[in-house]
């Protein structure tokens, strides 16, 4: 009687169908990686605009009154940053909310808002001798 060695056809499908199951499963986990560290990149990029718009606010000792729009290119890319300010109960204090948003240039529309900071404005006074 003649034993045969090897795998049959049957074996052979069946060990293929499962690889191609866990390869489709590993790229689907790769890409939704990429995709989250993208988003998380450019929530970072949105945060240093954020923050350097209030520095330049806190720096030039501006008073915003209403709402104030601006496109700027910054951290290489374009963004839409919509400044609101409203009135506390001190006249002296502003409380200002931040929203940044990717603008697309090509469309010349504002996309999905990314970040939004909020921060208390209040003129610091000159220190007197």
């Amino acid at each position: 009687m003649k034993k045969n060695k090897g795998f049959t056809l049957i074996e052979v499908v069946v060990a293929l169908a499962i690889f191609a199951v866990a390869a489709m499963a590993l790229t689907k986990v790769a890409m939704q990686y990429t995709q989250s560290t993208a988003n998380s990149i450019l929530r970072t990029k949105a945060q240093f605009v954020a923050q350097n718009e209030i520095s330049q606010m806190i720096i030039n000792k501006e008073w915003l009154t209403g709402t104030s729009s601006k496109q700027i290119t910054s951290q290489g890319e374009t963004w839409q940053v919509d400044k609101t300010a409203e009135a506390t109960i001190s006249p002296d204090v502003q409380k200002i909310d931040v929203q940044v948003s990717l603008f697309n240039q090509d469309t010349g529309k504002v996309e999905a808002g990314i970040t939004n900071m909020v921060f208390f404005n209040y003129p610091i006074k000159e220190k007197q001798s």
